[in-house]
């Protein structure tokens, strides 16, 4: 059974939902951009909310009830400049094609070296079809590349992300476009945050509760890989989403944080004093 059928809209999150759900035992995967951070016209600029990072690693230190993962399209190297958390915090990137565990090694799937020849491809298109000085950007994650236009001109974005996405489907076959916020991402097609919540499933006991929350489309694949007793999140304004529940803003998903990681703070401290 799925978290919520893709016609819904969700409601909004109970604030107490994750932290009972942490005491029970919980898999706890968050987006990045737009779910711990504010969205920004310069992604190497999006740090995290203030207090992201000390609650995360408040909520790891409990790995008898929680375990975080932090699940972005970002390359892993790259998100790690931005917020720093303790090992206990798994992190998966590019779309789940990169996963890091608490040794700090990055381990990439095997299957993304095949998609070589048609990024190379993409790479060769962009340089030519995309103007330079005109508010573009590319985005060059090694296993998958997006075209930014948040700083472009709307009238000039459009046809072009659409040429760009044409492009893809067209004249490369293992790979796929994604439409994001002011963004088209060229990626193989196996990448997912699917695969994501699939792994963190295969490494926890059955008994834990999974909750996926962020805000874009990738994350509806997430959402979909959720089982009926799990917790999906959307951040950002109500739509049609395969997510049960809302949440308004990354500050609303910082005030999650904190209630769970309150909840399970008094709790260990009330077992101390038994």
């Amino acid at each position: 059974m799925r978290s919520s059928p893709r016609n819904s809209l969700p409601s909004p999150l109970p604030p107490e939902q994750l932290a009972a759900a942490a005491i029970r035992g919980l898999a706890l995967m968050l987006d990045y951009d737009g779910t711990l951070a504010e969205l920004v016209s310069d992604p190497a600029r999006a740090v995290p909310v203030p207090g992201a990072a000390k609650l995360i690693d408040r909520i790891a230190g409990h790995r008898d009830r929680v375990r975080v993962a932090i699940v972005t399209g970002r390359r892993i190297e790259d998100l790690k400049r931005l917020i720093t958390v303790d090992g206990n915090v798994v992190f998966f990137g590019v779309h789940g094609l990169e996963v890091c565990r608490a040794d700090g090694k990055i381990a990439v799937d095997p299957e993304a070296a095949e998609y070589a020849a048609d990024l190379d491809r993409v790479r060769a298109w962009l340089r030519v079809e995309v103007p330079q000085d005109r508010g573009f950007r590319i985005e060059d994650k090694i296993f998958a590349i997006g075209l930014h236009s948040r700083e472009a001109d709307p009238d000039e974005a459009r046809p072009l992300n659409a040429r760009f996405s044409l492009f893809v489907e067209r004249q490369t076959p293992h790979l796929r476009a994604l439409q994001l916020k002011m963004l088209v991402e060229a990626m193989p097609r196996i990448a997912g945050k699917d695969r994501a919540v699939a792994r963190i499933k295969q490494m926890l006991p059955r008994t834990f509760v999974t909750a996926y929350i962020g805000d874009d489309t990738t994350d509806e694949a997430a959402f979909r890989a959720l089982d009926g007793d799990d917790i999906g999140v959307l951040v950002g304004a109500a739509h049609e989403t395969y997510a049960r529940y809302l949440l308004d803003g990354p500050r609303e998903v910082i005030a999650q944080l904190r209630t769970i990681a309150e909840s399970l703070d008094s709790r260990a401290g009330a077992r101390s004093r038994e």
